[in-house]
């Protein structure tokens, strides 16, 4: 990435005023644990939710975009692939060097080369109306301050550009989310959950709305199912809850080890019940324009 010294210099100022990200947990310090999650959720639609979102913007060839909070590079590569446009004009960005490194290793292996980089979405390194396009996919809840992030969004995009930005619904119950609480009920592990994200389908039009003219908001509804409490054993090892508990020293290993077990538990007396365990899934995308200035 290389827009030259007007790059470093808009990064020296914004640095100073924003806030730094959230330090990286240990789920997100490696791109193959979010890429192997990734790879292995399947909907029983066939469909998956990069290609579902990206078929919601128009994308031209000749564009220069963004992938802000790129991760391995799951947006990164169908939006290379299925729209002709060049690698050069792609830019991804994020906090966590382990995320870039696994983006450049995916970049390798598919001989495609994009430009990669650790930035912060609240301060972004680029001069204003750099790019025609950006995408924030499942990112936005991550910063500290929403708000600043999106204005930093509006602020680098050309006046016609328009921002993708996936996220998830508060609007649904996850069975995979509910074993693993249950679990920690019983062993009596402290642990915070509930109430609504900081960036859903559901509030996220309005905190776009400060940075954008128009957003419009459209739903992914699925489904996942399970006919064995292994299949479903071995989604959970792969939910960052999951992996950040497994990551704490605070907990010892046998009560690690009994988390698994309880929440195959609840998967068995569930399969066991029905013949399958079936998942709801509630995810969306904000499709914005007209970036206020």
């Amino acid at each position: 990435m290389s827009p030259g010294a007007d790059v470093s210099r808009h990064s020296r100022q914004k640095r100073v005023a924003h806030p730094a990200p959230e330090p990286v947990t240990p789920y997100y310090n490696r791109g193959v644990q979010l890429k192997a999650k990734h790879d292995g959720t399947k909907m029983v639609s066939g469909r998956r939710l990069e290609s579902w979102a990206l078929g919601l913007v128009p994308v031209k060839s000749t564009a220069k975009v963004l992938d802000a909070g790129c991760g391995w590079g799951r947006f990164t590569w169908p939006l290379i692939e299925t729209s002709a446009l060049a690698p050069t004009n792609v830019t991804g960005i994020d906090t966590s060097l382990g995320m870039l490194e696994t983006a450049a290793e995916e970049a390798q292996r598919r001989r495609c080369r994009p430009a990669f980089a650790s930035a912060d979405i609240q301060a972004l390194p680029f001069p204003a109306e750099h790019f025609d396009a950006a995408m924030a996919n499942h990112v936005l809840y991550h910063l500290p301050e929403i708000h600043r992030g999106v204005l930093e969004l509006a602020r680098v995009l050309k006046k016609d550009g328009w921002l993708l930005a996936t996220t998830n619904s508060d609007d649904v119950n996850v069975p995979i989310l509910e074993f693993h609480y249950a679990a920690l009920d019983e062993l009596g592990i402290k642990h915070k959950s509930g109430g609504p994200s900081a960036f859903s389908m559901e509030n996220g039009g309005e905190i776009l709305g400060a940075g954008f003219s128009r957003v419009d908001r459209h739903y992914f509804d699925d489904e996942t199912r399970y006919t064995s409490a292994a299949h479903f054993l071995a989604s959970y090892r792969t939910i960052g809850r999951y992996l950040n508990l497994v990551a704490r020293e605070d907990i010892d290993s046998e009560r690690k080890s009994q988390l698994l077990v309880l929440v195959r538990q609840q998967a068995e007396e569930v399969i066991c019940k029905k013949g399958e365990l079936r998942s709801p899934v509630r995810m969306g995308a904000f499709v914005c324009t007209g970036p206020k200035q």
